[in-house]
């Protein structure tokens, strides 16, 4: 398997089997069994016959950065904030998935055989400025970026974001990272799936688009969108939103996966990320 192909497949593979183990119920796992040929060989005459035109270097740097700086204007830190490391993760849900099952992150574990020299070699759990986002990151992700800002039409977004190189993240397809933003004062005019509808077509002018999946982790419902191919590169993206059950705020994941172990890290960023105060 091919770069391009285990990065494909290891992104839609997180989505189904979160969806499966955390409300799909059988229904989901049968039809998760039965793949069929005829879809593989249409994705692969697919692929044959529609060539890509490679970007130049300059529009794929100009390209990125409109991207990534849709209403998530903030300024990289210069100074890189501590986040203390955890030997054993704590628990950020009280409430077991529906359905029982493995979490995403035991999925990807389970059916991918990450691990060895393809992980992480530990996590940390990081948290805004305010501490109302709690999120698990790689150990090795150590800029983190807490603040929290004010978009174009005045709306209080609380905002965490942590890389291993934040400039290089925001700029580039070449660095991992992760952004979650939450806000009470988006929720009054939009919704989980308006929060993708407004970068998806930024991010399908430079990457290619896979679809939109939906998402439950017991906690959190929405729908999130899959991109491979961004910027020229194998790297791929995932935006995630959603909303709790009472829909008094808007959630919306970022990450930037860039290599194999980086999909174990996304993996572990849905499964532990959780709003615990005031956003």
């Amino acid at each position: 398997m091919n770069g391009t192909s285990w990065r494909v497949c290891a992104l839609v593979l997180v989505l189904a089997l979160l969806v499966a183990a955390c409300g799909g119920g059988d229904e989901g796992s049968e039809a998760e069994e039965e793949p069929t040929e005829a879809a593989a060989v249409d994705e692969d005459e697919a692929d044959e016959d529609e060539p890509t035109e490679e970007p130049t270097e300059e529009a794929t740097e100009e390209a990125t950065e409109d991207v990534k700086d849709v209403e998530t204007d903030v300024p990289v830190p210069t100074e890189t904030a501590t986040a203390v490391p955890t030997t054993e993760p704590a628990a950020v849900a009280t409430t077991a998935p529906p359905g029982g099952g493995l979490t995403g992150e035991e999925a990807i574990a389970d059916e991918m055989a990450v691990g060895g020299e393809t992980s992480y070699a530990s996590y940390t759990t990081i948290t805004d400025d305010t501490g109302a986002i709690q999120v698990e990151v790689p150990a090795e992700w150590n800029q983190v970026d807490g603040r929290p800002f004010t978009d174009e039409q005045g709306r209080q977004l609380f905002d965490v974001r942590a890389a291993p190189d934040l400039e290089g993240f925001t700029n580039t397809w070449d660095v991992p990272g992760l952004i979650v933003t939450a806000s009470t004062e988006v929720a009054q005019s939009e919704n989980e799936v308006t929060l993708l509808d407004e970068l998806v077509g930024p991010f399908s002018g430079v990457c290619t688009y896979l679809g939109r999946q939906p998402y439950d982790d017991g906690l959190y419902t929405g729908q999130a969108d899959v991109f491979e191919n961004c910027g020229g590169t194998e790297t791929g993206y995932l935006i995630l939103g959603a909303v709790p059950n009472t829909r008094a705020f808007v959630i919306r994941v970022q990450v930037q996966v860039v290599a194999e172990r980086d999909v174990e890290a996304l993996g572990r960023a849905l499964a532990s990320f959780v709003i615990t105060g005031d956003v």
